[in-house]
């Protein structure tokens, strides 16, 4: 009989300890968008950052540790930064580092600690935009519509994008210099905004 119990005692210590391990392994995993920040490549960081004299840390402006979302401060353009959980317990990382010619997008995926990119993810999918998606066509000169849709037909135009701070859909704008060759061609007020919604892990342009 005591040995029974004693046999018992031991499955019941062996049970807890590999218990206790499974939950510290779990815990150890569980990263925040500051955790993820630091892992990230210097060149995923705007320039000024990774050629600057301070720490990483110093040109943060907002840490939103609730919704995922890190900003920087110090350049011309915004850099942001979120992620987003996926079924199969990755976590998608993008980086957005706004520039004069659009937006320089990083995707990575976080799974077992490590931080790796992928060069071949396409934040928002494989979408197709018309000129019409992209800028309010009727407000436009006919000299200036007519240059603007034999530009967007060469396909040579960068996106900006703008990553969500709250709730996951990604909003995305022309990038007017890209396709027209100057800044103001195309004025600010007629061009659009368009929503990329994250629904069952796909990208679903509205």
């Amino acid at each position: 009989m005591k040995t029974k119990k004693k046999i018992f005692i031991m499955l019941a210590l062996f049970a807890m300890t590999v218990a206790g391990a499974t939950f510290c392994g779990t815990a150890q995993q569980k990263v925040n968008v500051k955790t993820l920040f630091d892992m990230l490549p210097e060149e995923a960081l705007p320039e000024y950052v990774s050629l600057g004299e301070l720490s990483r840390d110093e040109y943060i402006c907002e840490c939103d540790y609730e919704n995922g979302y890190l900003e920087l401060a110090g350049g011309n353009f915004a850099w942001q930064m979120c992620y987003w959980n996926l079924k199969d317990g990755r976590t998608l990382v993008a980086t957005n580092d706004q520039t004069d010619f659009g937006s320089t997008i990083h995707i990575f995926f976080y799974e077992n600690g490590q931080l790796i990119e992928d060069a071949n993810y396409k934040l928002g999918g494989e979408q197709t935009y018309t000129l019409e998606d992209l800028v309010d066509i009727s407000q436009l000169r006919p000299e200036v519509l007519e240059q603007a849709k034999a530009a967007f037909e060469t396909g040579n135009y960068k996106l900006y994008f703008e990553l969500p701070h709250k709730g996951t859909s990604l909003t995305l704008w022309l990038n007017v210099y890209s396709l027209m060759g100057e800044h103001y061609a195309i004025p600010e007020e007629t061009l659009k905004r368009v929503t990329i919604k994250w629904e069952n892990e796909k990208w679903v342009k509205q």
